[in-house]
């Protein structure tokens, strides 16, 4: 990373405290388009998210989906201490793109994998700022998780008229091991959002946005498929907004029925059809799914596990099922919260407003 760089991303940050919340603002790598964050992970002690003018783009021209590509910008990825409340010189990615840093997963190689959906996905070292682009997966890539034996999944959510929706597979060095194409629903196209890897019943599990080949709104669905690729269930109902796994093989499913969000926690001697493993937890009786939606679940090492949803509210489930909730302000009255992140009695959460992450005090 150059000087200046370096003195743009620690001069510029800002940051404003009020009643033990803090809010931290890094500059725009931009002059020319808004850039936020966006998806993100956490490795040693740093919570990593890419940094993207999609939405804004899209909001500047009229919701236009392929308004980012527009203006070329660079293509960084953020990091936040979370032990000291600060940011850090941001990761840069050489040469400018037509889209910024999409989603980021820590593997546990140390590096960072990233996808950048309108161009190719890639991996950066934070140690040695190594950096290797991996254009033969083909664009469209979305989000990542950690597959078996240490492979990456990745969501093609679709983008080139040549790719169809799909769960992409490859290892730490970025070799192709599968591709896992989603089957149509009766007069809808699947597009792959979320994905989570179920490592004690070798099951992938996804969400999906089904566009209608009429016009008619977009419609949602959860699929299963086995380690082959193989689909073994889909449903409608309830809503799955996102899903993660334990080291132990526990999961937890953020659900919506009936304007009501529940976590699902799926034991792994759990048994029966996907939807209806496990036992549910009430979150809140009064969940609108639409414009609200559940974008993270983690887990923390004391086994609470902490949900974040777009509007800023945070649901701590902790032991006993005890559940807690927390508001995390808006500032300005805009963006979107993405992945929160619970460290002893604080949570931090990232905000796609600016470059900007939040921290308040744990409920």
């Amino acid at each position: 990373m150059s000087g200046r760089h370096l003195m743009s991303a620690i001069v510029l940050a800002t940051h404003l405290s009020c009643a033990s919340t803090s809010i931290f603002t890094a500059q725009s790598p931009s002059d020319v388009e808004s850039y936020c964050a966006w998806l993100g992970d956490v490795g040693d002690g740093v919570l990593y998210f890419g940094e993207s003018a999609f939405w804004s783009a899209a909001w500047r021209h009229g919701n236009d989906p392929l308004a980012d590509l527009l203006e070329p910008g660079p293509r960084r990825i953020g990091r936040f201490d979370l032990v000291a409340e600060r940011m850090l010189p941001p990761l840069d990615i050489p040469g400018d793109s037509r889209s910024g840093i999409w989603d980021v997963l820590f593997h546990p190689n140390g590096r960072l994998y990233f996808t950048n959906f309108y161009e190719f996905a890639g991996w950066v070292d934070p140690r040695t700022a190594e950096v290797q682009l991996l254009p033969h997966l083909g664009d469209g890539l979305n989000e990542l998780t950690l597959g078996p034996d240490r492979s990456i999944l990745a969501t093609r959510y679709g983008y080139s008229n040549s790719r169809p929706s799909s769960v992409v597979k490859f290892d730490p060095d970025g070799r192709l091991l599968a591709e896992y194409l989603l089957d149509p629903s009766p007069g809808y196209d699947p597009a792959a959002k979320s994905v989570a890897y179920d490592r004690v019943r070798d099951w992938i599990w996804i969400n999906t946005d089904l566009f209608a080949r009429d016009g008619r709104p977009i419609q949602f669905d959860a699929r299963v498929l086995d380690g082959s690729g193989r689909e073994l269930a889909r449903w409608e109902t309830p809503m799955l907004h996102f899903m993660t796994f334990g080291l132990d093989g526990t999961g937890y499913l953020a659900e919506v029925s009936e304007d009501a969000l529940f976590l699902r926690i799926v034991p792994p001697d759990a048994t029966g059809p996907p939807p209806t493993l496990g036992r549910s937890i009430r979150l809140d009786a009064s969940f609108t799914p639409n414009p609200d939606f559940v974008q993270d679940v983690r887990v923390d090492g004391g086994g609470r596990v902490v949900l974040t949803a777009w509007s800023g509210r945070i649901y701590v489930v902790g032991p006993g099922d005890r559940v807690r909730t927390l508001q995390l302000p808006r500032p300005g009255g805009g963006g979107l919260y993405y992945a929160g992140v619970l460290t002893d009695d604080r949570v931090c959460a990232i905000l796609c407003s600016q470059v900007t992450v939040v921290c308040a005090p744990a409920p």
